[in-house]
């Protein structure tokens, strides 16, 4: 964690470029081994791209189990999630046009600034950050769901997924 009396450098800055990266590799890997599970014995063609890999899991986890409504409102609520910060991936790797370090001085916040077409933003570090927090659990969340959608009982399937009650509650 970044001490708060310590400037965000610029080489913390570059760093989190690399985080970003690193997580989405790791939510990529999670999804298509819950794919998998998820079509075991069935013949399906593996999805290619991040969007096609989000939109085969969910729709696969959403299939046959309106009985399971806190495992839909998770499933939808990641979902959601996910997009925004697949956004946000696309505009850092397709469209970094600067790395600016804190500035205690002049209050100038540690960011990237980005623009891909008409779409121009400042991500602050702040903000990566928080994306962060929730990003790591996205593995755990993929499996969660995909182990309770593979239950055949849904009371079980909704004690699976309890504990992840507070990530509805994010953003």
């Amino acid at each position: 964690m970044h001490d708060i009396e310590q400037p965000v450098t610029y080489y913390q800055i570059e760093r989190t470029i690399a985080s970003l990266l690193s997580l989405w590799s790791n939510i990529e890997r999670s999804l298509s081994k819950s794919i998998e599970r998820l079509h075991a014995g069935k013949e399906t063609k593996a999805p290619h791209g991040i969007l096609r890999s989000l939109d085969v899991w969910s729709q696969a986890i959403k299939q046959n189990n309106t009985d399971r409504p806190l495992q839909l409102l998770l499933c939808n609520r990641l979902i959601k999630m996910l997009k925004e910060a697949l956004v946000i991936r696309n505009l850092v790797c397709h469209g970094l046009t600067g790395i600016l370090a804190e500035n205690k001085l002049d209050g100038t916040e540690a960011h990237l600034r980005v623009q891909l077409g008409q779409d121009t933003r400042l991500l602050t570090w702040h903000q990566l950050q928080e994306m962060f927090k929730w990003m790591s659990q996205s593995e755990q969340l993929i499996s969660a769901l995909t182990n309770a959608a593979l239950e055949d009982d849904p009371l079980k399937a909704n004690e699976q997924l309890f504990v992840w009650e507070m990530f509805l509650a994010r953003k």
